[in-house]
């Protein structure tokens, strides 16, 4: 055997973020005319950069995803939905010489054949090394399931010998630690020639070049398909989770692998020797699945316009008990103006604020007559709320002398801000009060002034401790009087 290092060269290290490494704050609408879903998610883009998104449709279908204004750095596609079974879907990027892949996950107990698995990568026919067509791979596809985890290898021709001669042949789908570019340890599922007491098919740890270096951990289960000169090979993803070097980098919270299919031939006399591998990349053994289910229209509430000018926003909260993103978001302006509203967040479990951006007309110049918020989350349906230029939404709420102020995410985990509206001028505190009416910590806002303002919390108290989970309250104070809610913190 070659060394670890040799079977993944081309693996680099990832350097680690908060969240996912690729691919967060993953959301969708509900159903669209034509029976699709538009699928939204947070990952990088750029010049050189490529975002695709996958799904099952007679094989794998990649469809590139385009950047739109929405959170910090959305791409969005609409993509066949689920109508009458649930739909899979995964990511590809490649991005400087890179793959990374979030495969298309199989449904559980289905009988896969190689275009239900999703592509890792192709490779040039005729750079095989020591002429045999068979050891020459053009394609590698993964995917896993529930339990298990599969591989197909396609070469040039010739079927999947295990020996000529006193020749040998190995195919092998190698896993490693994806952050380290040489690493020491290898998995591999393989399927190669077979003697009792020494060698067999099967799901290996690989620590060295020699056959002492090689414990088998798992079965493989094999078939081949002739037609399509490819290889599949599927192990119980338990046997990889049950050793322990191989969860000693594993990361359940982020579940990456780095990937490569290669062969090898073996002789007597000189032992195995690569013959051919496939570009390497990153696996993230992750799932996006949406059932088909009965739409609930979303609510909006708290339809609002604060400040003046170029200070000038509209504001709404939306929410859907079933989780989706709106596909429209815009206010209109006596029936003629379009502006766009934007998500402050993008956390669909709960109320999402949405807002203009400031100061565009005829926000700016205040020449309107009335204002109709429009949201829908199928495009079929659309949800309303109206305000008047003489009448500015809810009487709590923005006025001469009067403030509003609204606890987002609420219930919220690792921190929340308080979104302050009003005419305020002076000193503004907000004080938060646990369930016995005891001051926990207090939030000096400064001085502010006419508009929309925020102030964030972390749930701890004055003396620096994390709170318990439970309600609290909290209070604002200006010169104007004060406005007291209630807030949920989770743990």
């Amino acid at each position: 055997m070659r060394t670890a290092a040799v079977i993944l060269l081309l693996l680099v290290a990832a350097s680690p973020s908060q969240g996912y490494q690729y691919w967060n704050e993953v959301r969708h609408s509900a159903l669209l005319p034509e029976q699709s879903v538009t699928i939204r998610v947070e990952n990088l883009s750029g010049v050189g950069i490529e975002n695709y998104i996958l799904f099952a449709d007679d094989g794998i279908v990649e469809m590139p995803m385009d950047p739109i204004r929405d959170g910090p750095s959305t791409l969005s596609q609409s993509v066949p939905g689920p109508v009458a079974e649930t739909r899979y879907y995964g990511f590809r990027l490649l991005h400087g010489g890179e793959i990374d892949m979030m495969p298309v996950r199989a449904g559980d107990g289905v009988d896969l054949v190689p275009h239900d698995l999703t592509r890792l990568t192709t490779d040039p026919a005729g750079d095989e090394l020591f002429g045999y067509v068979n050891l020459d791979l053009t394609d590698c596809r993964l995917g896993f399931s529930g339990t298990r985890f599969y591989s197909a290898l396609r070469n040039a021709g010739g079927g999947f010998p295990t020996n000529q001669g006193f020749t040998f042949f190995g195919y092998l789908l190698g896993i490693a630690d994806p952050s380290q570019p040489d690493p020491d340890t290898v998995f591999a599922l393989m399927y190669t020639f077979e003697q009792a007491g020494i060698i067999s098919p099967g799901l290996y740890k690989i620590t060295g070049t020699g056959l002492g270096d090689l414990e088998k951990i798992g079965e493989v289960v094999i078939e081949q398909f002739p037609d399509e000169n490819t290889l599949m090979m599927s192990c119980e993803f338990g046997d990889l989770l049950s050793d322990p070097d191989f969860v000693s980098w594993y990361d359940p919270t982020d579940p990456r692998l780095g990937v490569a299919g290669f062969t090898q031939r073996i002789t007597l006399a000189g032992g195995a020797d690569e013959a051919d591998r496939t570009p390497g990349g990153r696996c993230h053994v992750r799932d996006l699945i949406i059932d088909p289910a009965t739409n609930h229209l979303p609510v909006l509430r708290d339809f609002y316009i604060v400040g003046v000018s170029g200070n000038a926003f509209a504001q709404i909260e939306y929410q859907d008990q079933d989780g989706h993103c709106p596909v429209i978001s815009e206010v209109v302006f006596d029936e003629t103006t379009h502006l766009s509203m934007y998500p402050l967040t993008l956390d669909y479990g709960g109320p999402v604020i949405y807002r203009t951006d400031g100061g565009e007309e005829p926000l700016a110049s205040g020449e309107w007559g009335f204002a109709v918020a429009r949201f829908s989350d199928n495009i079929s349906d659309v949800v309303e709320a109206v305000i008047e230029a003489n009448d500015v939404g809810d009487p709590e709420l923005v006025r001469e002398g009067r403030v509003h102020v609204r606890a987002f995410p609420n219930p919220f985990s690792d921190g929340v801000l308080f979104d302050i509206a009003g005419t305020i001028v002076g000193p503004v505190r907000l004080d938060v009060f646990d369930v016995r009416g005891v001051r926990v910590a207090r939030i000096d806002g400064g001085e502010q002034v006419q508009g929309i303002h925020q102030l964030g919390w972390d749930g701890w108290d004055d003396h620096g401790r994390p709170l318990p989970a439970g309600t609290y309250f909290y209070r604002l104070r200006t010169e104007h009087g004060e406005k007291v809610s209630s807030m949920q913190l989770v743990r």
